[in-house]
């Protein structure tokens, strides 16, 4: 968190160092302002400057400011500017593209209200989605980021943001309640409540989508702790360790053949099984399968060469 202190007002500021650092508002805020950059909107700059205000909550000419009250127009504007420096932050360099930094699994928008209604998403670490859920939205992830067409978004949002369980206080007393507050995961019911969270902020499907995207990077990058091993689940999404080509290795196609070999397996049950089990459950499963298929075709590389 940046800690500014303007002196001339007396002011002590917090600007947010990145995504992770925002609250719920906030988030929203600089995701629309994000989007907008993306799409070619507005410039970086203008984004920049505009970030400022949104993250310290100043409304643009107002005469009475709570933030910079003493201050005329003219001081108000420099210090805009300046503070504006900070919200490179925000970002990385790429060889000299801004790539915005995505190192957050926590869900700033938990709850959202389109219409009068309540939708609930996905847990910190999406510990409360299914398998399912996660290759359902994977497939929209990845036809977003080929297309550009925004209504993925829209749908994309809906598959993991749904209204609360009718009888959940009835769910609570069972032995085998998850924690999970949302109605079960119904893939026809989606482009309804897509329809519905369009007429949300600005900002949620787009801050969304960067969640996700964030999530995505955590399991295909990150080394992740899990009882008294650690797992590195980035070879399920790996083509090299798989020793698959980049056509076999697109990770919505990898994900339903791995899906079918577990249910196979018949450890979980059938393939809906599969898709309604809980989505580190079957990580954890498949990360096995995995590994000791890489392990056998090592050893048998191995043996060749002895």
């Amino acid at each position: 968190m940046h800690s500014i202190e303007i002196p001339e007002a007396a002011l002590k500021l917090f600007i947010p160092e990145n995504l992770a650092e925002c609250e719920r508002d906030q988030y929203l805020d600089m995701c629309a302002l994000l989007y907008q950059v993306a799409t070619g909107s507005i410039s970086f700059e203008q984004m920049k400057v505009q970030a400022v205000y949104r993250l310290l909550n100043i409304v643009p000419g107002r005469k009475h400011d709570d933030t910079f009250d003493d201050m005329d127009e003219h001081q108000k504007w420099d210090n805009v500017t300046q503070l504006s420096i900070l919200v490179d932050s925000f970002f990385t360099d790429d060889n000299g593209q801004k790539v915005i930094r995505q190192d957050y699994t926590h869900n700033p928008v938990p709850k959202i209200r389109p219409l009068l209604k309540n939708y609930f998403g996905p847990a910190d670490s999406f510990t409360n989605v299914t398998f399912g859920e996660y290759n359902d939205g994977l497939r929209l992830f990845l036809e977003y980021s080929t297309t550009g067409e925004y209504e993925k978004l829209y749908l994309l949002a809906a598959i993991f943001y749904r209204p609360k369980k009718k009888w959940l206080w009835l769910e609570r007393k069972k032995v085998d309640y998850n924690g999970d507050v949302r109605e079960q995961y119904n893939a026809n019911s989606i482009a309804s409540r897509a329809a519905k969270i369009k007429q949300y902020h600005p900002g949620f499907a787009y801050g969304f989508y960067l969640l996700f995207a964030s999530f995505q990077k955590c399991l295909t990058q990150a080394v992740i702790p899990w009882g008294n091993r650690e797992l590195d689940l980035s070879i399920l999404f790996d083509a090299d360790a798989a020793g698959e080509s980049d056509d076999e290795a697109v990770p919505g196609i990898g994900m339903d053949s791995l899906a079918y070999a577990i249910a196979e397996s018949g450890e979980f049950g059938t393939i809906e099984d599969v898709r309604n089990t809980n989505l580190w459950e079957v990580l954890i499963r498949l990360y096995d399968l995995k590994k000791k298929d890489l392990d056998y075709k090592q050893n048998e590389k191995d043996n060749a060469i002895n």
